[in-house]
């Protein structure tokens, strides 16, 4: 009878263990953690949109058009033609890449990087405005053209730039909690994240291919709402006129990193790892031609 109520006992201890061993997992289920403001950022980004490095021509083709929609319907920086692509001799030395509204398939925004060669081809920024430069060392022609290129043609089509201001990242309990607190480094009301992701992408293709310096001709308006999310883009010249004002600035890969707001890191972190297998597919570029892209570079949806 002892024997009997000593196994009961065990029995019943083995059970009771094993039920409060469980109670973590469920409490998980009942009650979900609340994502980070650098997670609920990440979540939101990846939920929506697909990163593509343009390799396959009807790609390229997509970031043309989306350059057309912008530049010369839009802004009417540029004439229209009846190809409806926006295409200039500097794409053949460049690489395309763009965000693709998963729900719609439509190009939410496109940038490239221009590459410079050993062949004495120089960098747009600098054929148009190498007077500007306050100091001749700092030309993209003067330092060694395996280190440098130049970030430009950013596009994002007008209802995608309306969609990323009116975007609630966060629902409006958190975001209020959020707004009270001075340690954010940003604005999260009205985030820029399609410009800001298509940045990080060039980043990670800059970090790819050792690039050390981005040159970029810009409105200095739009380099210092860059600067509040720890994207510091230096001015190496005095500002001209090209299709409004813009000032030629030069961008450290590696110093934006390190400075990048702290929210946003991890969601450069997850755009490298989505771009990883497209960044391993570039070929080491040679200096003296176009860079070569031997297959295709669209990057899996996000899980």
């Amino acid at each position: 009878m002892k024997t009997t109520t000593m196994s009961a006992a065990r029995a019943l201890n083995s059970a009771v263990t094993n039920k409060l061993n469980q109670l973590p997992r469920q409490l998980l289920k009942a009650f979900p953690r609340r994502l980070s403001l650098e997670e609920t950022i990440t979540s939101f980004f990846f939920s929506r949109y697909e990163l593509v490095i343009a390799n396959e021509e009807n790609e390229k083709q997509v970031s043309y058009k989306t350059r057309h929609k912008v530049y010369c319907e839009e802004m009417k920086f540029e004439q229209k033609n009846a190809a409806a692509i926006e295409k200039d001799k500097y794409d053949d030395r460049a690489i395309n890449c763009y965000i693709k509204h998963r729900p719609t398939g439509e190009c939410a925004g496109t940038i490239r990087l221009v590459l410079p060669t050993e062949a004495g081809l120089s960098l747009p920024l600098e054929e148009k405005c190498a007077g500007a430069f306050d100091d001749g060392s700092l030309l993209p022609s003067s330092c060694d053209p395996t280190s440098i290129c130049e970030i430009s043609r950013l596009a994002i089509p007008r209802e995608f730039r309306v969609r990323q201001m009116r975007s609630k990242i966060l629902p409006a309990d958190k975001l209020e909690k959020i707004k009270q607190k001075k340690s954010t480094p940003f604005n999260v009301e009205h985030f820029p994240y399609l410009s800001i992701a298509l940045y990080l992408m060039a980043t990670s293709i800059c970090q790819h291919l050792n690039i050390k310096h981005a040159y970029v001709l810009m409105e200095p308006k739009l380099a210092r709402r860059m600067k509040a999310f720890g994207i510091h883009f230096n001015p190496v010249g005095d500002a001209v006129e090209f299709n409004g004002k813009r000032v030629p600035y030069r961008l450290s890969t590696n110093v934006l990193l390190e400075d990048l707001a702290k929210p946003l890191k991890s969601f450069h972190k997850k755009i490298h790892s989505k771009l990883d297998d497209a960044l391993h597919a570039i070929a080491t570029v040679p200096t003296h031609t176009a860079p070569p892209i031997q297959k295709p570079l669209r990057v899996a949806q996000a899980a």
